[in-house]
């Protein structure tokens, strides 16, 4: 008896501790939406949903006058050491971001930073942009993650194919490059992880891409937050009642230029 008491208090301080580690991961991301009510010419929108009480997954984005910064990535493994790796590379984005304005710049920082003494052989793959807000270029950085999905306002969606390169986290000292494309106004950029398109019914049937992107046209005329939340709803009614096997994560960007700010 004793031993089961032990058991059920040790699983339930567990339990207790796994909760407190999820509450200061999510306190670690923007969650208040819309983020810039004062700013006409973006909009964003975001969710995270991890498969376990924590994982791996994580978003962040920030501004300054001109540009938005953002970034989307996914963590290899789960649970407790996939969060603190998570935990890592966003404040390293934070922190590299904030003088530089070159996506590639920034991601060569952070791998060469999370390579040095990586004894856990853990990785993430992960997108790095920058929008200057006046112009429209956008610039990336794609570091081994999904291709992210141009929307346009005519409801035409189409990945933007940029080149992927290698993880963070695997090779120190590789040189990454920038690519950029000049955003038309109303258009919305989507990244996601894997999450998205590999959630699982019961059968074993992926959500996929193809489903991925009839959504998304089907709704490229509604704002950022109705957008993700039908997509969101899209998952949950393919998945049913399966166990979710991956953190789901979106961030969703639009983009209005020449719009004044109030």
């Amino acid at each position: 008896m004793n031993e089961l008491k032990e058991t059920t208090a040790s699983k339930e301080r567990i339990e207790s501790e796994l909760s407190i580690a999820r509450e200061i991961q999510m306190g670690m991301l923007p969650k208040i939406f819309p983020p810039y009510p004062d700013r006409n010419d973006v909009d964003l929108h975001a969710i995270l949903h991890p498969a376990k009480e924590v994982g791996g997954d994580l978003y962040d984005f920030y501004m300054d006058d001109n540009h938005l910064y953002f970034l989307i990535g996914d963590v290899s493994g789960k649970g407790v050491p996939a969060s603190l790796f998570m935990a890592i590379t966003r404040s390293l984005f934070r922190t590299l971001s904030q003088h530089v304005l070159s996506p590639a710049k920034i991601v060569t920082e952070m791998n060469n930073s999370i390579s040095d003494n990586n004894e856990s052989n853990m990785f993430v793959t992960l997108i790095v942009g920058i929008l200057d807000l006046e112009t429209g270029i956008l610039k990336l950085c794609n570091a081994g993650h999904n291709p992210p999905i141009l929307i346009y306002p005519d409801g035409q969606v189409s990945y933007l194919e940029f080149k992927t390169q290698i993880f963070v986290g695997v090779v120190e000292d590789f040189k990454y490059s920038d690519e950029e494309v000049v955003l038309e106004k109303e258009s919305k950029l989507f990244l996601y992880t894997d999450g998205v398109t590999e959630a699982e019914n019961i059968n074993k049937e992926l959500y996929g891409e193809e489903k991925l992107l009839e959504m998304l046209s089907d709704n490229a005329s509604s704002d950022v937050r109705t957008t993700v939340n039908v997509v969101v709803d899209s998952i949950a009614s393919h998945v049913k009642e399966a166990e979710a096997s991956d953190d789901l994560t979106i961030l969703l960007i639009q983009y209005e230029p020449g719009t004044a700010n109030s």
